[in-house]
């Protein structure tokens, strides 16, 4: 009966991850820093470039390439009420807007959809406040905290990357194609119909052949059909324009595992870790240590006295982070290590009662697709799906995998590589 019970939570995409932990009262909540990735957008690649793998027409979206959806918006609203119920429930903020505002600090790339995101959270968290968004110029070059491979790309060694990943795949980037073939074919019955046989002026994702590079092969371009396809679900388009009738729950969990396929053989591969999250896991720990200490940080995001930052990225700043951190979590619905749209890692500072000893908590926050396509509005008894995540080397056996502030930064301390690590850039406005 357990096992009846479990799986149609998961069909349904009910969240049932842990309460408001004021379960938890050996410690107390003093500081938050949430790295989100952006709520919903538009698919990367033009509807021409991706129209020979499919059988039918593309949707039309709203927006411009990669651009937040006014659904997506709502979405991250949510989002951010969430976090306000959340964190009130727990003593962090006051739940008054005016009183909040002051101590919260956002904090995101110059992307549109990155900005929308963190307004959007924003207008959750703060209701009727308008909220300033710290990030660089729209014309700047890659802000490294959000685009290491572009901000680091002379230290990064392209044969190691190449090699490391290669390594993982049994030296034979076919191997990782072969053993998700049916996840592969499950993909190609939906762009295609019926069996997935390519017909007269189509192709197949098959047919680009196997590679590790970024930007090649059946996996990249099988991770960007899902992305197409479960961007268009998520966002709440009718089913006939989702996947042309042929999407349903089931099938996108089972697609979403080409897309952790792509990501754990990329961004989580230990080298590319580095290179991509290196400087944020930096940059992390300095604000920690500010809040910990009550007294400024070099490196640290955002002022004193703050107790929330609010970091908005991308899926490509969450995976590394986890490899680096060497740290994995679930959601029902989806694959391991999702990165769904609103998804976060979060890190809460908390002080022990007796000894005074801070320790961290690594908590994963995400909307199930059911609560992304129906624009759920999310309550403590209505929540998003909230799982605390065990970091090795760290975390202690207890309820929430606490871990102490020193042991936590001894781990990350060891992954980071500093030469994939700069200052906060003087641009931030």
């Amino acid at each position: 009966m357990r096992h009846w019970l479990f799986a149609l939570l998961l069909a349904l995409g009910i969240s049932h991850g842990v309460a408001a932990p004021a379960d938890h009262p050996d410690s107390d909540l003093t500081f938050v820093l949430i790295m989100s990735r952006h709520g919903i957008r538009s698919p990367l690649l033009k509807n021409e470039a991706m129209a020979a793998y499919a059988a039918d027409s593309w949707p039309a979206w709203e927006v411009p390439l990669g651009h937040l959806t006014p659904h997506g918006r709502q979405d991250a609203e949510l989002m951010g009420a969430y976090y306000r119920a959340y964190y009130t429930a727990q003593g962090l903020l006051t739940g008054q807007p005016e009183a909040d505002q002051r101590a919260i600090f956002f904090r995101a790339d110059a992307d549109e959809r990155t900005i929308g995101t963190a307004r959007a959270l924003g207008a959750g968290l703060l209701p009727a406040i308008p909220v300033t968004v710290h990030a660089l110029p729209d014309e700047a070059p890659g802000d490294p905290l959000f685009h290491p491979f572009v901000a680091f790309s002379q230290e990064i060694d392209k044969s190691m990357t190449h090699a490391s990943r290669l390594g993982r795949s049994g030296g034979d980037a076919a191997l990782p194609v072969e053993e998700n073939h049916l996840a592969l074919e499950a993909l190609e019955r939906v762009l295609l119909g019926g069996d997935g046989t390519a017909p007269p002026g189509k192709k197949t994702v098959f047919d680009l052949g196997p590679s590790v590079q970024d930007g090649q092969g059946t996996i990249w371009m099988a991770n960007r059909m899902v992305d197409a396809l479960t961007l268009a679900y998520a966002d709440g388009k009718p089913p006939a324009e989702a996947g042309w009738g042929r999407l349903t729950p089931a099938i996108i969990t089972q697609l979403l595992s080409i897309t952790s396929l792509s990501f754990d053989l990329g961004e989580r591969t230990f080298y590319s870790a580095q290179a991509g999250a290196s400087n944020l896991a930096e940059h992390i720990l300095d604000t920690l240590q500010q809040a910990a200490r009550g007294q400024p940080v070099d490196g640290a995001i955002g002022p004193v006295g703050e107790r929330m930052a609010v970091l908005v990225g991308h899926d490509s700043n969450l995976i590394p982070l986890g490899g680096l951190l060497n740290i994995g979590w679930r959601m029902p619905g989806t694959a391991f290590n999702p990165v769904t749209p609103d998804t976060a890692l979060v890190f809460e500072l908390r002080r022990r009662h007796g000894d005074g000893r801070f320790l961290v908590r690594t908590l994963f926050f995400g909307q199930t697709f059911a609560q992304l396509r129906d624009a759920t509005p999310l309550t403590l008894e209505h929540p998003a799906w909230v799982a605390p995540v065990f970091v090795p080397e760290s975390s202690l056996a207890s309820p929430g995998y606490d871990a102490p502030l020193d042991r936590f930064e001894a781990h990350l301390r060891a992954a980071i590589e500093p030469k994939f690590t700069a200052p906060e850039p003087a641009g931030v406005r």
